[in-house]
């Protein structure tokens, strides 16, 4: 794990870099560590190489554990890509995501997507680690800093192994996902500026499986759909998402019902970055709730405060933890 924790970090650091790029490949990084600043790129023979990378030290204190605890996460991202004779682009992405405190903080964990693709006006087709990338086209923006709102997504998931389909026409994006195992996920999403104002709305279904959840030990088949809407206006915005999901148990003839929801707001002013989030839902007979407050405060380029409060409210535990960290971009 270590090797190839340092192996990545030396090529994403030691890249001669000396041009900006908007080139992303397919959206496979699913960490709530998001990339603020572009890619930078440079030319290796016919091929575009992006790269970025993220340090993150944090002090967490856990009302849990009630103990606080020093993390040092790193994300960092590069996708390789050229274009073919007949206009095709083609390339690859990879992502990597290190957690020096992700076993219940005692342990250290690689976490890492692959994919590779092909694009041209007919959309883009991809390859490998990519079953989430439907929900990175419809979901909600994330929160900021270290903002990570619980209890906002289907229990049911895909195999990280699959394919992927995505399409742009105006101002629509039609995706599709799927895995190894028969399980899918389609999207469509719409967002189009309006005068001064930006309006948003997509929706969701998905075929999963409770195999791939952390949430829920019994196999079982799960059918979901979710609808967002989003809309911006000068420095705010606010969105909402309602969801519903159906969770069918091998053990049990009986359809258990999963009725979730959540509604953010997020505030831009000079340097400062805001948000407040909150979900409720309700599964097996027990409500799940969950809030998420975060800030990001710019310090310089590339560097930043950010600070993060997350509540969450599942299976009649509750758990609290405030996160403050110190975070540079590359």
């Amino acid at each position: 794990m270590y090797n190839k924790f340092f192996t990545f970090l030396l090529i994403s650091m030691t890249l001669p870099i000396n041009a900006f790029a908007d080139g992303q490949g397919v959206p496979i990084n699913y960490d709530n560590l998001s990339f603020f600043e572009e890619p930078l790129a440079i030319e290796i023979g016919p091929a575009t190489v992006n790269t970025n990378l993220l340090i993150d030290q944090a002090v967490r204190y856990d009302t849990t554990s009630e103990d606080d605890t020093y993390n040092t996460r790193v994300n960092g991202q590069i996708t390789a890509q050229t274009q073919l004779p007949n206009s095709w682009q083609v390339g690859a992405t990879y992502v990597g995501n290190y957690d020096r405190l992700a076993d219940n903080d005692e342990n250290d964990e690689y976490l890492d997507n692959f994919s590779v693709f092909i694009s041209d006006e007919w959309g883009t087709l991809a390859g490998g680690n990519v079953t989430q990338s439907v929900r990175e086209n419809t979901r909600r923006k994330r929160g900021f800093g270290n903002a990570d709102l619980a209890n906002d997504e289907f229990l049911g998931q895909l195999d990280e192994t699959g394919v992927f389909y995505s399409v742009r026409y105006n101002s629509y994006v039609a995706s599709a996902a799927a895995d190894k195992e028969g399980r899918a996920e389609t999207g469509l999403s719409f967002e189009r500026p309006i005068g001064k104002h930006v309006f948003f709305v997509s929706g969701r279904v998905r075929k999963g499986d409770t195999s791939e959840s952390t949430d829920i030990a019994e196999d079982g088949d799960t059918y979901g759909g979710a609808v967002v809407g989003r809309y911006i206006y000068a420095s705010t915005l606010i969105e909402t998402q309602i969801a519903y999901e159906t969770i069918d148990l091998d053990s049990t003839s009986q359809n258990n019902d999963h009725v979730f929801g959540s509604i953010g707001t997020q505030y831009k002013y000079g340097a400062y970055r805001l948000s407040a989030e909150g979900s409720l839902g309700r599964y097996d007979g027990q409500d799940r709730r969950a809030f998420a407050l975060g800030s990001r405060i710019d310090i310089a380029r590339g560097t930043s405060l950010n600070l993060g409060v997350n509540y969450e409210h599942t299976n009649n535990q509750e758990e609290t933890t405030g996160i403050a960290s110190v975070r540079y971009e590359l």
